[in-house]
C-alpha cells in the first residue's frame, strides 16, 4: 500500500517500508507512522517474502520489520536484502518480543540498525526512526558527495573531457598492452594557436566558450575506445588504442579541420575564430616509457608551430635511431 508520493520541497519522497504479517499490528504501527509525518510514502508487506520482493523494486529508506513471521522471518530477510545493489546502506529496525538477547545480538552482528521490544511506545519508535531516517539522509548525501569527487578527480570541469591524471593513467595501460600484445597505439597532442591573443581580445569567458566548443567538436570525432583529456591550460592529449598512425592522422586532420572551418561565439555575440596546432606519434617498441611516447608527440607537436601553425605534423623516428629515444628523430609534415 502506498501514500501520496510527492515530496516536501520537491526532493525525493522519504520512504518506509513496513514488514508484519498481522495486518492488525501493520495497522497499529501504520498509524503511528502516519501521525509522525516523518514518510510521505510507506510501503506494506504481509510477509517476508513479499517484503523482499518490494525492497528490491523500490527505493526504501527505512525497513521496520517484524522479527517473527512464517516462512521467510527478519533474520534470513535481513541476509536476503544483499541481492539488491545498495539495500546494505538500507537501515534495518526490527520489532519483537523476543527476549534472547543473544539473537539481538547477532542481528546487529548482520547489519540491523535497531531492535525495539514490542509492545512498543510510539514515542520511542518515532524517535528511533527520526534517528535512522536521518543517519540514511546523512549516508546518501555523502555518496552523492563521494562520486562527485571521484568524477571531478577524472573529468576536467571546464571541458568535461578527462583530466591530466585519467589520461596519464589510461595511457600506462595502453602503453604496457601494446609493449606486451604488440598492438597499435597512436598519441595525440594538441595546442590552441595564440590562444593568450583569445584571452586578451574576449576575455576569459570568451577563452572558456573556445576551451568548451574545441572540446565538443574533439568528443564528435572519437570512437567509444579512445580517451581525451585536457592536459593543460590550451593543451589537449588524446590517446588511441588499436589505431596505427594513417587513422590517428586522419582523425586529427578531421578534427583540425572542423576547428579551422568553425566559429565559437563571445558572449557579446562576436564571433571567435581559433586554429590548433597538433602533433601525432605512433608507440614504437623502442620506446621505454610513456614519457617516449609523450616526447614523440610533443616534438611532433612544435614541428606543427614551427612550421606555421594550424596543421598537423607526424612524428617518425629514423632508422638509426630505433634503439634510442626520440630525441633527435624527424617528424614528418601531413599538411
Amino acid at each position: 500500500m502506498k501514500r501520496g508520493c510527492k515530496a516536501r520541497g520537491g526532493g525525493r519522497v522519504a520512504t518506509i517500508l513496513l514488514i508484519d504479517d498481522s495486518q492488525t499490528h501493520r495497522a497499529e504501527i501504520r498509524s503511528v507512522i502516519d501521525a509522525s509525518g516523518l514518510f510521505e510514502r510507506v510501503l506494506e508487506a504481509s510477509d517476508g517474502l513479499r517484503g523482499l520482493k518490494l525492497l528490491l523494486a523500490e527505493a526504501v529508506d527505512v525497513v521496520l520489520c517484524d522479527l517473527e513471521m512464517p516462512g521467510l522471518d527478519g533474520d534470513k530477510l535481513l541476509l536476503a536484502r544483499s541481492s539488491r545493489p545498495g539495500a546494505a546502506n538500507v537501515p534495518f529496525v526490527f520489532l519483537t518480543a523476543s527476549q534472547d538477547m543473544g539473537r539481538r545480538a547477532r542481528l546487529l552482528e548482520d547489519g540491523a540498525c535497531d531492535a525495539i521490544t514490542k509492545p512498543f511506545h510510539p514515542i520511542d519508535l518515532v524517535a528511533r526512526l527520526r534517528l535512522h531516517l536521518k543517519v540514511k539522509r546523512l549516508q546518501d548525501e555523502l555518496l552523492v558527495k563521494n562520486a562527485t569527487l571521484a568524477r571531478l578527480s577524472t573529468v576536467d570541469e571546464l571541458t568535461g573531457l578527462r583530466s591530466r591524471r585519467y589520461v596519464s593513467e589510461v595511457l600506462s595501460i595502453e602503453f604496457q598492452r601494446a609493449r606486451r600484445y604488440g598492438t597499435p597505439l597512436s598519441l595525440v597532442m594538441a595546442d590552441l594557436d595564440h590562444f593568450k591573443a583569445v584571452n586578451d581580445c574576449y576575455g576569459h569567458p570568451g577563452g572558456d566558450v573556445v576551451l568548451k566548443g574545441v572540446a565538443e567538436l574533439l568528443r564528435g570525432s572519437l570512437r567509444a575506445t579512445d580517451v581525451a583529456g585536457r592536459y593543460g591550460g590550451e593543451e589537449f592529449l588524446l590517446v588511441l588504442p588499436q589505431i596505427e598512425r594513417d587513422g590517428a592522422l586522419i582523425m586529427a586532420e578531421r578534427w583540425r579541420a572542423s576547428i579551422e572551418h568553425g566559429d565559437f561565439a563571445a558572449a557579446d555575440g562576436r564571433p571567435i575564430h581559433v586554429e590548433i596546432s597538433v602533433g601525432v606519434a605512433q608507440y614504437a617498441s623502442s620506446m621505454a616509457n610513456t614519457d617516449a611516447l609523450i616526447l614523440a608527440a610533443d616534438q611532433a607537436l612544435y614541428l606543427a608551430k614551427q612550421n606555421g601553425r594550424n596543421r598537423v605534423e607526424l612524428y617518425e623516428a629514423r632508422a638509426s635511431e630505433s634503439e634510442t629515444a626520440p630525441g633527435g628523430a624527424a617528424p614528418s609534415r601531413i599538411r
